[in-house]
């Protein structure tokens, strides 16, 4: 999947939805959401991309900006129904997992947040 499309930062969650609304993908879920004092949008750093495809894990960290972090093909996908929920289940523990990791780092909140504003301005 090519994530040029996604901005170089984390994505707010008004941006999420729009993707979900989107022709783009079947279904899109956010899984890793933080809120910061410092701006006025749950910025999102995991999301389960499903398209006509199958079913991908998307990661944002500060250091690598966004990739896919876990994909499972799967044919013929009309629907979010047509992805097992163990498919959901899996990209799931993988972004949480990263996302658990990036919290441990030093300053995660700080440069989260500067990743968002450093594009918005």
């Amino acid at each position: 999947m090519d994530l040029s499309s996604l901005p170089s930062r984390p994505l707010a969650g008004s941006e999420v939805a729009a993707l979900g609304e989107s022709d783009a993908f079947v279904a899109v879920r956010p899984v890793d959401r933080f809120e910061f004092e410092a701006v006025e949008e749950t910025l999102v750093v995991g999301v389960v991309l499903v398209t006509e495809r199958g079913a991908r894990a998307a990661h944002f960290s500060p250091a690598d900006g966004w990739r896919v972090v876990y994909r499972e093909d799967v044919e013929g996908v009309e629907g979010l129904a047509d992805v097992s929920e163990a498919t959901i289940g899996e990209a799931q523990r993988e972004l949480r997992s990263l996302t658990d990791e990036l919290e441990s780092e030093r300053g995660f909140g700080s440069r989260l947040v500067d990743a968002y504003e450093s594009e918005q301005n």
